[in-house]
């Protein structure tokens, strides 16, 4: 290889690498979400350089002579398309080493950039986890598409409906290996390409439909159509100069799978413009009060961080009173898990006391112990001031893989983590509360229970009327991970159409509308405005100003306030505090009756068939040349 070929590989490298680095700041905590629209472009447009060669038409070539030359095959083209020639077979084997290298090398790198966090998880077993879980996901579930997309891609000499056809196919790929690894080794859906939108709610829409997996389809879509006009643009202009801009090219420059990809990128805009929310279709049913604990982990063992965890959660829940909310949100294992409230009566009785004191409902994650079958369950529970705890709670189904138990394909590496055998709950139970004097039927999920699209829907059908998740994201310290796990909240409600309720031990804490969008948050604070942590006592009752549409005002600036999760005076989510949202309903909406929630994951089969229709297609195109 030449001095020319080498730059020019060099080139096609860097081109991989800055397709993974958009990549990766299209996610938490970069946030940079335009870039899911076009960060797979520059490795496309690599891989049709590093990776020339149309394997259709070579074959076509060799196995059935003699060529006889045509319109598509014309001299011009043989020399101006780079899909068939190369400069030498050795060319195009080091130029597809260098895709493959290259793709599988940056995926991983992607892939620890954006789970870097997982290190502070039990160390030094997270540093551990960092190693091997970039390398199961980016391994087995992102290389292999980039493995496979040369062969995906269209010809220049292929028409519109076959090339539309290619590039669906190939976003169904994407789609199909994030749906699998949704159930795959316990299943790890996390971070999927939609999650990237999770704070542009115009773009999360059709989410309504299809679920999560159709906007991860419509953002790679996107990319590939958006790849193909800017190639069919270039191959064009070469040709031209090449034949002295005499006639025109052999080949189509028109790409309408681009105005597709635009069409369906604008589709989410409009089903938010038909759906506008407006004042008049809003209904404010209820304040909620969360409560940010901020205690690690180490709780569960500490007997005397497990006390002043209970005069904590005690001193935040009497501060709600001062914001006049209607019900309290604690988070997963708000109470220390060694005083289990199902297990321990004399914590079943303070919990129900500071209930009732209060005159204030709570929805909690807490613990159940069996004595009988010694055994424990990670649960959320409802708390009544009238009634006390209600004998109907949530088991959390989804455990944490080597965590809360050790999956059965692997249970020669034991536990990671010094916590007993839990038990997983087998069905999706409701949690019936009346909440300012109305009776809600709250669907729970617990931990990272809602990072599970379907899990979200089987709550719908039970007939929730809301979502509430309570999670403990200590253990991921303070850097990207919580931030991450929210997106998966807001897609929940975007999904159902049912309003999210969200309370995290030390952030983020959030209440999300049916347009999965955050509901503008209110930290308790002191007199000199910074942020109360139970220090102290309790703030005075604080005057709540809206306008006359009820849209909350910033008391500091007089302005309406703008969405956001609970941060404190330094807009930080980790804090030790509470605060409180509003909780609203949309009357345009049926709630929790969505074409997603009636008919599941049909996008995913459709991308599924899509592939096998794929396959059958090259499988039967190779038997006519071989015979």
């Amino acid at each position: 290889m030449g001095r020319i070929g080498k730059l020019k590989n060099a080139a096609a490298a860097c081109a991989v690498a800055f397709s993974f680095c958009m990549y990766t700041a299209a996610f938490e905590p970069f946030g940079v979400a335009e870039f899911a629209y076009v960060f797979a472009v520059p490795a496309i447009l690599a891989c049709r350089f590093l990776c020339a060669g149309n394997p259709p038409c070579r074959e076509a070539k060799v196995i059935c002579p003699p060529f006889e030359p045509s319109a598509a095959h014309s001299p011009a083209l043989v020399r101006s398309n780079p899909e068939t020639f190369s400069e030498n077979p050795s060319n195009l084997s080091d130029g597809r080493k260098i895709w493959l290298t290259s793709t599988f090398a940056f995926s991983y790198i992607a892939w620890v950039a954006m789970l870097v966090w997982i290190r502070h998880v039990y160390p030094p077993a997270g540093y551990a986890a960092l190693v091997l879980l970039p390398l199961a996901v980016a391994g087995l579930f992102v290389f292999p598409w980039y493995a496979l997309l040369p062969r995906m891609l269209p010809s220049l000499e292929e028409g519109h409906a076959t090339r539309l056809l290619k590039l669906s196919g190939a976003a169904a790929l994407w789609v199909a290996l994030e749906w699998l690894r949704s159930w795959m080794f316990s299943g790890f859906p996390w971070n999927l390409l939609a999650h990237t939108q999770w704070m542009r709610p115009v773009s999360m829409q059709a989410a309504e439909y299809g679920g999560v997996w159709i906007v991860s389809f419509v953002l790679i879509f996107f990319n590939l159509a958006a790849a193909e006009y800017i190639y069919r643009l270039f191959a064009a202009h070469k040709w031209k100069i090449e034949n002295n801009f005499s006639g025109r090219p052999p080949f189509s420059r028109f790409s309408p799978e681009f105005y597709i990809a635009l069409c369906l990128a604008l589709s989410s805009v409009w089903i938010y413009v038909s759906k506008m929310p407006s004042p008049q279709n809003r209904e404010n049913a209820f304040c909620a009060g969360m409560v940010q604990t901020d205690f690690a982990g180490i709780l569960k063992w500490n007997e005397s961080l497990a006390e002043q965890n209970l005069k904590t959660i005690k001193r935040l829940t009497e501060g709600l009173k001062s914001a006049d909310v209607d019900v309290a949100l604690w988070p997963e294992a708000a109470t220390p898990p060694r005083w289990p409230v199902l297990g321990c009566p004399q914590m079943r009785k303070w919990i129900e006391d500071l209930s009732s004191k209060n005159s204030m409902p709570i929805l909690m994650g807490n613990m159940a112990y069996d004595y009988s079958e010694e055994c424990a369950q990670g649960c959320a529970f409802a708390v009544s001031p009238k009634s006390g705890l209600s004998e109907k709670f949530y088991a959390k189904r989804k455990l944490v893989p080597f965590g809360e138990y050790t999956p059965s394909w692997c249970k020669w590496l034991g536990k990671v983590v010094p916590v007993g055998n839990m038990k997983a709950g087998d069905y999706p139970t409701l949690l019936n509360l009346e909440i300012k004097g109305k009776n809600y039927k709250i669907g729970a999920m617990i931990c990272y229970e809602d990072i599970f699209p379907r899990l979200g829907r089987e709550l719908a059908l039970e007939g929730a009327d809301i979502l509430f998740v309570c999670t403990n994201d200590s253990w991921y310290g303070r850097e990207g991970g919580a931030w991450q796990h929210a997106a998966h909240s807001a897609f929940q409600a975007v999904s159902t159409r049912l309003p999210l309720m969200r309370a995290s031990n030390n952030g983020l804490s959030a209440v999300f509308d049916q347009y999965g969008a955050m509901r503008p948050a209110f930290d308790l604070r002191n007199g000199d405005n910074t942020t109360w942590n139970a220090d102290t006592p309790a703030p005075s009752r604080s005057l709540k100003i809206s306008d006359p549409s009820g849209n909350q005002i910033d008391p500091t600036t007089l302005a309406i306030r703008r969405p956001s999760p609970l941060v404190d005076s330094g807009n930080s989510i980790y804090f030790r505090g509470a605060g409180y949202a509003d909780v609203v309903f949309y009357k345009n909406f049926k709630a929790g009756d969505t074409f997603y929630v009636r008919h599941g994951d049909w996008f995913v089969a459709l991308c599924f068939a899509n592939l096998a229709y794929l396959a059958l297609k090259r499988f039967f195109a190779k038997s006519r040349f071989l015979t």
